[in-house]
């Protein structure tokens, strides 16, 4: 055969299988169907991190319920962005939890199909050990949520108390506008005593009397 005509065939042949080639070519980019695996963690991401944050919410409210009432909180507007902010913290650190949750849990199924491999153990440990210290971290997290409206309330009640100002009432003790007694130093005591007694009908009748 001459080489002419074996060019000729074999331009015949690339023309003739050009399509089938061109349709069997993958896309970058895309799996084809036989390979794609069955889902092992089966979590929604999105729906996920709408519960992380209700979770949240829920752990702060009821971290706060005892310090602030629902009316403080509306009606002050920095405690109302403090708590969206703390919320979005909290959410953020219960979302990873949840997350390496569902990742050991995956592992696990893994290796109890028989997908064994040294490695796999490896990073189970190192999840567990992640899991541990997120656990801590929201503990440690929530006390200290509480301690800052702990100390917000008492600004709020200092502010308050400023406020209104000192009284004396029906006994003589000089309270401040939330009730409380003010501690009185030996000066002012000094001075108290130094100013006559005030004479009302009991102390006339007891002069009376004498």
């Amino acid at each position: 055969m001459k080489i002419t005509e074996e060019r000729k065939k074999l331009e015949s042949l690339l023309n003739s299988s050009s399509d089938k080639i061109m349709d069997d070519v993958p896309v970058p980019g895309h799996i084809p169907e036989e390979l794609h695996g069955e889902p092992t963690m089966g979590v929604d991401f999105a729906e996920l991190k709408n519960t992380c944050n209700d979770e949240a919410r829920l752990m702060i409210n009821k971290a706060i319920s005892f310090i602030l009432t629902p009316e403080m909180i509306a009606d002050t507007v920095y405690i109302a962005d403090k708590l969206e902010v703390d919320v979005m913290s909290l959410s953020g650190m219960i979302y990873q939890l949840r997350v390496n949750e569902a990742m050991q849990k995956a592992l696990m199924t893994e290796v109890d199909r028989g997908m064994i491999n040294p490695r796999m153990f490896e990073v189970f440990s190192g999840l567990s050990k992640t899991i541990a210290d997120i656990n801590k971290q929201l503990l440690g997290t929530v006390e200290a949520i509480k301690s800052t409206y702990k100390e917000i309330k008492n600004d709020i009640r200092e502010k308050q108390t400023d406020a209104l100002g000192p009284h004396q009432d029906e006994h003589g003790m000089i309270t401040q506008g939330d009730g409380g007694v003010v501690t009185m130093g030996t000066k002012e005591l000094i001075n108290r005593g130094k100013k006559p007694p005030q004479l009302n009908e009991d102390n006339i009748q007891d002069i009376n009397e004498l």
